[in-house]
């Protein structure tokens, strides 16, 4: 299969519904696969939180959660307007509720988000969906990333290499732990499970390798702008850097292939340099 590229909106919409579209439109313009973002259900014990800091969009951790949230509704707009694109539109649920009002508007995959890769209820809820899964493996162990994919198993669509870091420093991502993530690949009695990196660092050349060591998704947080409040943005690639990746990721797939000993357009320099 083709390397497809997943473009993360996450909170970078700033709970803006038009900004979110314009996010759909970046991605759809780069060429990229899917689009995804995120889905919260609003916990009581939040407005306890204080949570004020630059990137905080309220007073409490509620405030801020509510601040930026999309309804149902809106993904449910979001979803139409990205598949008229051409474009996938899926998200991250951290609950059981938004797991299952995503579900009900009839999204066709699902993320498991590092943050929430040890919450039971939530991975056998996802999983009675049917739903092709994407796994997350930020922060985890390998027993945690081992009893999420029993879990799963039989609907991973991909597990992802992940740091939980935002930026992460280079020296943290360890590309090398994509070998014991093939072998959970083995696992699935299908052998449709396939490698994946969703990466936090600063540019592009870390997602080529990713590719070249087999990933077949590769996803990134996207922004309209790299400056704007919110502690994404830093760790986001801008309108430019997400056509660079695709561009290079399309590159690498180009250049990945055996052919011919001499190819033709060799042919006539080779009759003239060894002449």
């Amino acid at each position: 299969m083709a390397i497809r590229v997943i473009a993360e909106i996450g909170n970078n919409h700033q709970g803006e519904i038009d900004i979110a579209k314009q996010l759909i439109d970046c991605a759809a313009s780069a060429g990229c696969w899917a689009v995804k973002s995120q889905k919260r259900a609003m916990r009581e014990e939040w407005a306890e939180r204080p949570y004020e800091n630059e990137n905080s969009f309220g007073k409490t951790y509620l405030e801020h959660r509510e601040a930026l949230e999309l309804s149902p509704d809106q993904h449910s707009e979001l979803m139409k307007y990205a598949r008229e694109k051409g474009v996938e539109y899926f998200v991250s649920p951290w609950d059981v509720i938004s797991a299952v009002e995503m579900d009900s508007i009839g999204m066709n995959y699902f993320k498991v988000a590092s943050a929430s890769i040890t919450d039971e209820k939530l991975l056998e809820t996802i999983h009675k969906t049917g739903k092709p899964v994407f796994l997350s493996t930020g922060m985890s162990t390998w027993d945690e990333i081992y009893c999420a994919a029993r879990i799963l198993m039989g609907n991973i669509e991909c597990i992802m290499l992940c740091t939980s870091t935002y930026p992460c420093d280079f020296s943290d991502i360890r590309l090398r732990r994509l070998s014991p993530l093939s072998l959970i690949c083995d696992l699935q009695e299908d052998k449709s499970m396939a490698l994946g990196f969703s990466g936090h660092h600063k540019g592009i050349a870390v997602d080529i390798a990713a590719a070249a060591l087999g990933c077949k998704y590769i996803e990134r947080h996207i922004t309209l702008d790299r400056t704007w409040k919110g502690s994404d943005h830093a760790a986001s690639l801008g309108p430019q850097g997400i056509e660079h990746l695709v561009r290079d990721v399309k590159a690498f797939e180009a250049a990945d292939c055996e052919g011919p000993e001499i190819i033709d357009a060799e042919l006539p320099i080779r009759a003239k340099l060894r002449a």
